[in-house]
This record gives C-alpha cells, structure tokens and sequence, in this order.
C-alpha cells in the first residue's frame, strides 16, 4: 500500500505548536485531527505557543509537517535573568522551549545583570532576524529566591494578586449584612439546619448542605437534600467593576502560601461566604431522594439561610472513623448526610462514573513562618478523609446536574461544564501502553465510560494502578465550557454545569443569572429585581471560550507553585533517599513519585548508562526504557529507590539518581 500522500492532499492544517527544548516541535491540529511532528529546520519563524498553518504529510511515525504561517502569537510576555554580553543585554529566557535569541531593547543604563524581569515582546522573529527583541516591564528580583519564583508564575500566567482601586472602592460600598430589601423574592430556610465542610485553610464558603429524613428509618425512607450556593450574582451585577475584574479573572488561584482570589474580600470572604451563625443569601437545589439513589422532585430557587455549623474535612473524617468529638446532633446530621452520598454515589456508579485514583498533594508550611515549608503530604491521607471529601462532592454534583437537566429541558443558554469522549489515537496510545504492560486493552469499549470504569475496575489490585490511572488520565479529553452541551464523559452524564462554586468560578456566576432570569420568567423564587437578563448565547460561547482559556492558567500556576515548593523543599534533602513508583517515562527520562515527601523528581535517561556506557531507548509503547548493551529494563509503575541530586527552583524541578529497585 502506497503511504505516500502529498502535501497538498494532506494540508495545511491549524494547529498549536508546542516546542521541545531538544529543538524540535509538535502542532497540536485545532481540528482534533492529533499532532504533526514539525523537525528544528521547519520551525520557520513561529515560537511555542503560537497558532500557526502547517502543511504536512504521512511519515513512518505519524504526521510530519512544516510550519508556513504564523496566524497568531500565543506569548507577549517572557521572564527570565538579564545578562549583560559586552555592550548588549540578552535575557536568559526561563522557558526553554522558546529557542531564539532574547535581546533587548532597553537602555543599559536602568538594567541590572542578573535580576529575574519580566519583559513584553517588542518584535517576534522575522526573515533573516531569528530573535525576540523585549523590552523590560518590571524586575521582580534575585533568581533562586521563593518569593521571586512565586511572582514569576502569577505574572507569567497572567494572575494578578492586586485588585484596582476602582473594584476595592466598590467592594467597600457592597452591604456587609443581609437587608430587607435583600429577601424579596426568596424562600425562607434559615430554619434548616444546613452547614459547610470545606478544607481547615479554607477562608470562603460557596456551599452549604442539608438532609431531611422522610421517614423513620433513614436505610429505608426518602429523603429531602437541600444544597445553598452562594448568591454571588446578587452582589456582582453586570456592567460593575466588580464583574468586569471577575470577568477577566475567571478564577481564584489557590497557591501553597496564599490564595489569590477572584472577587475582593469583602464579597469572597465575608457577604457572599456561608459563613456560620449570620443570614446569607442563596440559591438552593433541594431534590428528593430515594434509597436507589433516584432524585426527583427538583426544586431550584432563591433564598436566605442561616448556617449553623462550620466543620472541616478532618472532623468530618474523625467522626466517620468513630473518634466522637462533636455533639450528638452534629453526628447525627454527618451521618445522614454520608448515608445521602452513598445513595448518591451508588447510583452514579451504575451509570458507568469514572472514578480515577490519582494523588493529590498538600504543602504544609509553618504557622509562623510561611516561607518555612515543614512538609509535604497527600492531601487524603486516610479512606476517611477520602469519604469525607466525597460526602460534599456528591451533593455538589447532583446540585450541579439538577441545574444543568434545567438548561437541557427549558433549552436556556446556559454554559455547561463539558468533557468529550476520548480521541480515537489516544485510546489506541493506551491499548498499546496495556498491552506491552500485559495488561489487555480493547480501544472499542473505551469510548463508553462503563468500559473505562470496568477497566479501572481491573486493574484496582494491580501493582501498576497508580501508573495505569495516569496514563488513562492523558488519555482523556480535557473538561472545558461551551454552550453547546455535549455531555459529560467521565461522570457519565448527559447534562452538567459548574452552579456550586461562583465565590471562586466565573461561570458559575453566569450559570446563577441564566437560572435566575429562568426563573422570574416562570415565575419563581428569583430575588429581588432587577434580576439578571437572559444573556445571548454568542455572548454567553465567547465568555465560556475565555473561562476555559482562564481555567487553564490558574491550574497551571497552582502546579507551577507547588512544583517550585517542592524543589524549595528538597533543597535541604539533597543526598537523601526515598522510594518511590515511576509514574511516567520519556526518551529524557524517567519520572518518580516518591512516597514521602509527596514529591515528583526526575533520573535522566543520560544518567542511566553511564557507568555501564549503555545507552537506554524508549519502545514504541513509551511505558519502557531498555538497556541496549545490558537490557536492563525501567518500566511504569516500577518500585525504586531514587537519591535526590539536584533541585532549582528557577526550572521547578527535582532531579533524581537511581539507586535501586524494590521488588513488588
């Protein structure tokens, strides 16, 4: 068969181009058609992180291209350390996937050599000039200290940790207490016994539970669940200062020593937080449920509550372990609720929910101290915590279906919270990866997620899961917002929208207006007018496109920060040991999650032969490095003990030697 396919037949396609550092790239198609490896010589003039035309062709290993056209720049921005080269300034960009040149454009006279800056691109590489020219915004500091790194990444995602002056003097004037006026057009809960249960750091409080028995034996008796969301969107109306910050933001940003929020806190911690013992203002999902885990009856309205309880995860999670320390009452009430979220939970399960295991972790720094980091934890150390965090996500997202199945029915341009079925090359990437894993993959059956959950189900007492959930991870498509509801895959739901978070989320604010003008138009509990209009849905697509755009950032940053906290960290353990499971191989490396620090490092593939002068290759399934002269052999998932080398907080990065291998 004759794979030849001009470049004529094949393109040109648009895509993202993302830049390995070794001087090649890969355009990632906009169409969803999968990456074209672009070659160092075909780069052209783009950078990474520019959209661009590529014309390309078939290769032995998949699409090939060139770069012909720059359509859009993806960076404005740099960071990196100035240097002075007799009587010339470059900067020694910190990206190393942007390979040109960085000169400035600065005078010598104002510059410093080696300060971290950030510098806004004047001039992007042109025929016969292969260099960015930049001119100096502002020097945040010496390299290699904590602080600056921490700016570094606010800045280089576009994070901005200052509100104006014109949103703090709004924020000044918003109402610090709920007002008459206030209740018009609103149910009256406060005489329900809701609570919240959110991390002990926790400084807002979007959401706030409640169950009420049916019957007398809670196994077998219906039941009544009432979720109250903030009422944000009563107090950040459109047009003001406020909206338009929050707007911009789209997110708060939570770092390991600070979180960054997305309105003033006046609003984020005090007037919109569900705070306890003070009336706050609501929209409450209330829905009944029976012992199947069916919800019916969804009520979805305005209102005021007044919470009685603040409890965290850790007390929840003592209580559930039987460490009694709360009253009777409050006991009570947290096992209702768990026996809610089990019913929940059972029944998202059968539906086929994907449920990865993936560890998260927690930096846990000194109370007196913050720039002292004294360890770093998973953040669900225990089946407890576990469950305790899984109690108000099951209420969270049965709230946040009832709205969406509202959209669905009542056709309202609402933005949903959307995640696709998985591309057909990444399942086929993933069959390939089980198979040399000896683990059997059918691609077909994973593009219903019962299959999926049926795999993981599996492979729950493999010895490689942690590695397996990984990569069924990457295999999936990335969750995003859009008006046009395509479902959700990994919850295994036809509808779903983000209503339970609008302190810290931008479209669930938007969610809260679509549903509020829904609701006066019907006739329902709205709130006191004016109550907000029903948006356009161009409107309503573009500020989705932009949630996602904004979305990515922030959780950028966060795993920039706690990527900088870590080799913050283990500076001080250099020359110390730790197992660990490989969690990831490249042909550069191979990648180690160590148990305890919850950290992530790297042992360089360069490093492996070294003393055997073996060279090591990555096969074609890339879950496997092998010696060519000794076939010794690293694989994912293997158990090892690794030595902590290196660390720079300036490359976020921890490098690992290895030492040994633990047996299974």
């Amino acid at each position: 068969m004759n794979n030849a396919k001009t470049r004529a037949d094949s393109g040109p396609a648009v895509a993202l181009l993302q830049v390995n550092p070794g001087g090649f790239g890969f355009a990632k198609r906009l169409d969803g058609g999968g990456s074209i490896f672009i070659p160092n010589q075909d780069l052209g003039l783009a950078i990474d992180g520019d959209e661009v035309e590529v014309d390309f062709w078939p290769a032995p290993r998949g699409d090939q291209g060139r770069v012909i056209a720059v359509r859009t720049r993806g960076r404005t921005r740099l960071t990196g350390i100035l240097k002075q080269a007799g009587r010339h300034w470059l900067l020694e960009g910190d990206d190393p996937r942007i390979l040109p040149i960085i000169e400035l454009a600065d005078s010598p006279g104002r510059l410093e050599a080696n300060k971290v800056v950030v510098a806004a691109i004047l001039q992007y590489p042109e025929p016969g000039l292969d260099r960015l020219v930049v001119r100096v915004e502002r020097i945040l500091g010496d390299p290699d200290k904590l602080a600056t790194e921490q700016l570094k990444i606010l800045i280089t995602h576009g994070i901005d940790p200052v509100f104006s002056a014109a949103v703090e003097a709004e924020a000044a004037e918003v109402p610090r207490a709920v007002r008459e006026v206030d209740l018009e057009g609103r149910d009256d809960l406060r005489d329900l016994p809701f609570m919240t249960i959110d991390p002990e750091d926790a400084r807002d409080f979007d959401d706030a539970v409640c169950v009420e028995p049916l019957g007398g034996d809670d196994a077998t008796s219906d039941m009544r669940l009432h979720i109250a969301v903030a009422d944000v969107s009563h107090y950040v109306r459109e047009g003001t200062e406020i909206d338009r910050e929050a707007a911009i933001r789209c997110f708060s940003t939570y770092l390991p020593n600070q979180a960054i929020p997305m309105l003033p806190e006046a609003l984020s911690s005090h007037i919109c937080s569900l705070v306890p013992r003070e009336d706050r203002l609501a929209m409450v999902a209330s829905m009944r449920l029976d012992p199947a885990g069916e919800v019916s009856d969804v009520q979805l309205r305005a209102a005021v509550i007044h919470s009685q309880r603040r409890l965290t995860y850790g007390q929840v999670a003592d209580e559930l372990a039987g460490d009694e320390q709360q009253s009777d009452e409050v006991r009570r009430r947290i096992f209702l609720l768990r026996k809610a979220a089990d019913r929940l939970r059972a029944r998202r399960l059968r539906r086929g929910a994907i449920e990865l295991d993936l560890p998260e972790s927690r930096v846990v720094l000194d109370e007196d101290d913050p720039e002292r980091i004294r360890d770093i934890v998973p953040s669900r150390s225990s089946r407890e915590m576990i469950r305790a965090y899984n109690l108000i996500e099951e209420f969270m997202l049965a709230a946040n279906e009832a709205v969406a199945r509202e959209a669905v029915t009542h056709r309202l341009p609402m933005v949903f919270r959307i995640h696709d079925t998985p591309a057909a090359d990444k399942l086929e990437q993933l069959a390939r990866a089980g198979e040399a894993l000896g683990i059997p993959v059918d691609p077909d059956k994973l593009t219903k997620p019962r299959g999926v959950q049926k795999l993981l189900g599996k492979l729950k007492n493999h010895p490689r899961r942690q590695a397996l959930n990984m990569l069924m991870l990457r295999a999936m498509a990335q969750a995003e917002y859009s008006t046009k509801n395509v479902g959700h895959f990994a919850l295994a739901s036809d509808a779903y929208a983000h209503f339970t978070s609008p302190i810290r989320r931008y479209p669930d604010v938007l969610v809260h207006r679509v549903l509020k003008a829904h609701l006066s138009h019907r006739g329902g509990k709205a709130g006191p007018a004016p109550v907000p209009r029903m948006p356009d849905r161009r409107d309503s697509q573009a500020k989705a496109e932009r949630s996602s755009e904004r979305e990515r950032a922030a959780m950028q940053a966060e795993r920039d920060s706690r990527s900088l906290y870590a080799a913050a960290f283990m500076r001080d353990r250099l020359g110390d040991r730790f197992e660990g499971t490989i969690s990831g191989i490249t042909s550069n490396g191979v990648f180690v999650s160590i148990d305890h620090p919850a950290v992530d490092g790297m042992i360089k593939t360069a490093s492996l032969g070294k003393s055997r002068r073996d060279h090591y290759e990555l096969d074609e399934a890339g879950v496997r490095l092998t010696g060519k002269r000794s076939g010794d052999t690293l694989t994912l998932g293997d158990r090892v003990i690794v030595e902590a080398i290196d660390a720079s907080l300036q490359r976020r990065w921890i490098e690992l030697a290895l030492i040994d291998r633990l047996r299974a």
